[in-house]
C-alpha cells in the first residue's frame, strides 16, 4: 500500500492578514502591559519633613550679587515662607537644621538635556540639578513627570518637550517627528500638546512654511517653541524666529548667520537680533567641548568618560554612531573642532558682552556628558569663555525660570518660592568649583544630604537595561 503524505495548504492573503493582525495584537497587548507596569523604584526614604528652618547660612537669593551672611531659611511644606537673620525669632514646631555657614543658592535649573533614563534624572539632582528641560520628549517622559510628582522615586524635576520636529529629508526615523506639510504640522502641535508635552522643540531641516505653521500654531495655544533656527527661513525671513523662546546652541548662532565663517560683522547682527526679540541663548559648550576632545584625544579621552553612568542601550546605539565619527575624525577634522570650539566660546561672551540673555543648557546625554556633572562642565566651560561668575549663577537659576514662564516659582531664594536650594561649602560666586560637591540639595523641601545624594549617585548607575530601553522606544514608535 502506497504511503499516505499528508499536503498543508499555502496560507492564502486573508490567512496571512489573520496571522500579521494577531501578531501586532500581541506585540501591542505586551507594549502596553509593560507601559503599565514598569515603573521607577528608589531605595532612598524620606524621614525629612518638608517643614524645617535652616539656620547659621549664608544666603545668595540670586536677586543680586549680594551675600546675606548669617541667615535662617523657613520652609514650610516645601515652600519657603521667610529668610531671616539667624537670631531672629522663628517658629519653634520647625525641625532645626544647622547649616554651619555654609553657602544656601537656588537648585540648578538645566535647560538643555536629553533625559534617556530615569537615572538621568537621578544624576542630575545628585548634583544639585533640581530642574531639567528635556529637550527630546518621548510617552515614557510623560509617565517619568507623573511618578517624580508622586514622589515614586527622585530626580530632578522634568519639564519636557514633544518629539523633536523635523523635515522628511534631514529627520531620524527613530526619534524625530518628520513632516513636511504645514497642516499635518499644526495637528502634531495641538496633538503633542494635548497628550501632556510642556511645549515644541524644532528642528532645522523644517522647511519654511511648515515651521512658520509650528510657530503660528503654538502662539495661538500660548506654548513655548525652542530648538533650532530653520535654515530655509533664515534665507528668507529671519524675523520669523522672533516668537522662538530659546535659540539652542551657539553653534546654530554659527551655522545659521554666519554661515560658518568668523564674520564680526554677522555676529553682532545675530546679537542685536537675539536681543531684540528677548530670544534666550542656551549656548551648550559643553557637548561641544566633548566631541573636541574626542576627536582630538580619543580613547585617552574616552577612558576618562563615565560610561557606566550611561544607559546600555544609549551607550550602544552611540558607540556605533557619535563615539565612532569623532573617535575615526582625521586630523583636519579634529584641528577644526579646536577651533570652532574655541570659537563658540568667543561668540558666547560676545553674545552676553552685547546685552543677550544666557541660560545654562549642557546637551547632556547627547554624547558623553551626563546631567547634572555636565552641567557644572558647562558653567565653567562659561566662565572659561569670559563670563563673570554671578551672571553664570543668573543663566543657571533666575534666568532659567524665566524661561520655563516659573520666574515666581523657582530660580530665587525669597518667601512664596519652592524650597529648591544647594548648600555649599564655599562661596559660589568666587568659586564655582564648588558645585562639584554639594554638601546637601533640597528639592521641594525634600532634604538629601550627604548620605542620600551618594545614595542618588549610585542609582544614576542602576539603569534599565538593554531590553527594557528597547522595548519602551519601540513602543513610541509603534504607537507614539
Amino acid at each position: 500500500m502506497k504511503r499516505q503524505h499528508l499536503h498543508f495548504a499555502r496560507p492564502n492573503w486573508l490567512g496571512k492578514l489573520t496571522l500579521f493582525s494577531c501578531l501586532l495584537a500581541v506585540t501591542a497587548l505586551a507594549l502596553w502591559s509593560f507601559q503599565a507596569f514598569e515603573s521607577g523604584t528608589t531605595s532612598l526614604s524620606r524621614p525629612h519633613s518638608n517643614s524645617f528652618v535652616l539656620r547659621h547660612v549664608n544666603v545668595l537669593t540670586m536677586r543680586d550679587d549680594k551675600v546675606r551672611h548669617n541667615q535662617a531659611i523657613i520652609v514650610q511644606d516645601g515652600i519657603i515662607s521667610n529668610i531671616v537673620s539667624d537670631n531672629a525669632a522663628y517658629p519653634d514646631d520647625l525641625q532645626v537644621i544647622d547649616g554651619s555657614g555654609q553657602f544656601v543658592m537656588p537648585g540648578l535649573i538645566d535647560l538643555h538635556v536629553h533625559i534617556l533614563d530615569r537615572s538621568y534624572a537621578k544624576s542630575a539632582l545628585a548634583a544639585g540639578v533640581t530642574t531639567v528641560r528635556n529637550m527630546g520628549g518621548f510617552p515614557y517622559h510623560l509617565k517619568w513627570q507623573k511618578e517624580l510628582e508622586s514622589g515614586k522615586w527622585f530626580g530632578a524635576r522634568i519639564i519636557t518637550s514633544s518629539p523633536i520636529m523635523n523635515s522628511v529629508a534631514q529627520g531620524d526615523p527613530l526619534s524625530h517627528f518628520m513632516v513636511d506639510d504645514p497642516m499635518i504640522a499644526r495637528k502634531a502641535v495641538r496633538d503633542f500638546i494635548r497628550d501632556g508635552y510642556n511645549f515644541i522643540k524644532v528642528y532645522e531641516g523644517l522647511n519654511a512654511a511648515v515651521y512658520q505653521a509650528i510657530l503660528d500654531e503654538a502662539n495661538k495655544l500660548g506654548v513655548a517653541v525652542a530648538g533650532h533656527p530653520s535654515y530655509a527661513l533664515m534665507a528668507s525671513t529671519p524675523e520669523l524666529h522672533s516668537s522662538l523662546r530659546t535659540f539652542e546652541h551657539t553653534e546654530e548662532i554659527y551655522d545659521g548667520f554666519l554661515h560658518q565663517t568668523h564674520d564680526s560683522e554677522g555676529a553682532l547682527a545675530a546679537a542685536r537680533f537675539l536681543s531684540e526679540y528677548t530670544i534666550t541663548l542656551v549656548p551648550t559648550l559643553a557637548v561641544n567641548r566633548e566631541l573636541t576632545r574626542l576627536s582630538n584625544e580619543k580613547q585617552t579621552y574616552l577612558s576618562e568618560v563615565d560610561v557606566k553612568g550611561m544607559n546600555p542601550f544609549v551607550r550602544t546605539i552611540y558607540e556605533q554612531t557619535s563615539f565612532k565619527r569623532w573617535l575615526n575624525a582625521s586630523p583636519e577634522l579634529a584641528q577644526y573642532n579646536l577651533k570652532t570650539d574655541a570659537y563658540f566660546h568667543e561668540l558666547t561672551k560676545l553674545m552676553h558682552e552685547q546685552g543677550v540673555q544666557l541660560a545654562l543648557g549642557s546637551d547632556a546625554g547627547a554624547l558623553t556628558g551626563l546631567p547634572g556633572p555636565a552641567s557644572v562642565d558647562e558653567l565653567l566651560l562659561m566662565a572659561e569663555a569670559g563670563i563673570d561668575n554671578f551672571s553664570i549663577l543668573q543663566a543657571a537659576t533666575i534666568q532659567a525660570a524665566n524661561v520655563l514662564f516659573l520666574h515666581d516659582q523657582l530660580g530665587q531664594l525669597a518667601p512664596d518660592y519652592q524650597a529648591d536650594m544647594i548648600v555649599l561649602k564655599n562661596n559660589p560666586l568666587t568659586s564655582l568649583t564648588t558645585l562639584r560637591q554639594p554638601d546637601m540639595v533640597i528639592q521641594q523641601g525634600r532634604i538629601f544630604d550627604r548620605y542620600d545624594l551618594k545614595k542618588l549617585r549610585e542609582e544614576a548607575h542602576a539603569h534599565s537595561g538593554w531590553l527594557l530601553s528597547l522595548l519602551r522606544h519601540l513602543d513610541y514608535l509603534l504607537f507614539g
